[in-house]
C-alpha cells in the first residue's frame, strides 16, 4: 500500500512543490478579484442521532478580546450543536475516486471532492475533515496524494475543495466564504457533528489551513498543518499540530517553526514541551506545556529519509489522523 502512495505522490508532486517558500501569506489572488458571500442553504429534518464524541470545552475561547473590563466584554457564544439537518437523510457512499460537487458561493460555483464513508449510518454524527491542496494542484490530486479518506477507516466525512486557479486566498474572505457554505451543504445533507470540524493541509494548502483555524476558530475544531507557514492575524485558539521536515527545500523548516509559533502565541502555550503522546510517539514529535484546555500545539520536525524533501510523509498521516479523531 506505501509503495502504491509513494507513486502517487511522484506523479503528483510537480503540481505539490509548486509551493515556494517566497509566496508570502496574502499572495494567492482569486481569478477576478471577487469577494462572493455565502449564500443561506436550506435546512433539513432533523434525526435523533448518536454524536460522535465532541470536544470538552466546546463553549472555548473563541478568539482574542480587547474587552477593557467584564462590564465590556461580550458573552460568549452557545456551543455549537452535535448534530446536524442533514441527520436522518439517506446517502450512498461515494466510489473509490469520490464525487465531485460544487456549491454557489456568491453566484460562483465552487468544487471539491466529497468521500461519504463505507457504511455510512444517516444517525450517527460523522466529523468532517477539509484537505487543502498545495498551489497549482486540485482537491482530486490531494485525494490521491494524502488519502485521509483512507486514513480516516470509515470514521469521517472528508472533503477535498478546489482553490480558485489552484490557490486560495489568504487575504480576504472569499475562501472563508467556500468553507461556510461547503461546510453548511454537508450539514444540511449528511449527518454530521459541527463541533467537530478539522482541517489538514500541505504546502500552501497549510497556509489555507492556518488562515481558515485563524478566521474560524469556533468551527474548526483542530487542524494539521504540513510544509507550510502560518497566514493570519488576530487569531482565536485551535487546537494544531504543525509538521515540516528538516530539509524542506521548497517551504524551509523555519516557515513550519513561524506557524508553530504563532500557534503557541495563540494558544497561550509555554516554550518547554514534552515528547508526545501516543498517538504521535516515537514520531520525533512534542507537546508544549501550558496551553489553554482543548487547544493543544504539537511540532513535528520530520529528520526521517524520504523520496522527497517537500513531503509529508505516509509514516505520520494515520497518526496525525488519529490524534485529529481525539477531539
Amino acid at each position: 500500500m506505501r509503495l502504491r502512495f509513494v507513486a502517487l505522490a511522484a506523479a503528483f508532486v510537480p503540481f505539490l512543490l509548486r509551493c515556494s517558500s517566497t509566496d508570502a501569506p496574502g499572495g494567492a489572488t482569486t481569478a477576478d478579484g471577487a469577494v462572493p458571500t455565502a449564500s443561506t442553504p436550506p435546512t433539513g429534518p432533523t434525526a435523533t442521532v448518536t454524536p460522535e464524541g465532541g470536544p470538552a470545552d466546546a463553549g472555548r475561547d473563541t478568539g482574542a478580546s480587547d474587552a477593557s473590563s467584564e462590564e465590556d466584554a461580550e458573552p460568549p457564544p452557545p456551543p455549537l450543536p452535535t448534530t446536524s439537518p442533514g441527520c436522518g437523510l439517506a446517502a450512498s457512499p461515494s466510489p473509490a475516486a469520490g464525487v465531485r460537487k460544487t456549491v454557489t458561493v456568491g453566484g460562483v460555483a465552487r468544487s471539491f471532492v466529497l468521500f461519504v464513508p463505507a457504511g455510512y449510518d444517516p444517525t450517527r454524527a460523522y466529523p468532517v475533515v477539509l484537505v487543502f491542496h498545495g498551489i497549482g494542484a486540485t482537491g482530486a490530486q490531494m485525494a490521491q496524494f494524502i488519502a485521509m479518506q483512507t486514513y480516516s477507516a470509515g470514521e469521517a466525512i472528508v472533503a477535498f475543495p478546489d482553490g480558485r486557479g489552484g490557490a486560495w486566498d489568504l487575504g480576504g474572505t472569499t475562501d472563508l466564504d467556500f468553507f461556510d457554505a461547503l461546510t453548511a451543504d454537508l450539514e444540511n445533507t449528511l449527518c454530521v457533528n459541527p463541533q467537530r470540524a478539522f482541517a489538514v493541509g500541505f504546502s500552501y494548502g497549510a497556509y489555507m489551513t492556518n488562515y481558515l483555524a485563524c478566521n474560524r476558530p469556533r468551527t474548526v475544531r483542530a487542524i494539521v498543518a504540513a510544509a507550510g507557514s502560518f497566514a493570519g492575524t488576530g487569531c482565536g485558539s485551535t487546537a494544531a499540530l504543525v509538521y515540516h521536515r528538516a530539509d524542506d527545500n521548497d517551504e524551509p523548516v523555519a516557515n513550519g517553526r513561524n506557524a508553530r509559533d504563532a500557534w503557541l502565541s495563540y494558544n497561550g502555550c509555554a516554550s518547554t514541551s514534552t515528547p508526545s503522546p501516543a498517538p504521535m510517539d516515537g514520531l520525533g514529535c512534542v507537546t508544549y506545556d501550558g496551553c489553554a484546555a482543548g487547544t493543544p500545539v504539537v511540532w513535528c520536525e520530520d529528520r526521517g529519509a524520504s523520496a522527497y524533501k517537500h513531503d509529508f510523509r505516509d509514516v505520520y498521516r494515520v497518526p496525525a489522523w488519529n490524534w485529529l479523531n481525539q477531539f
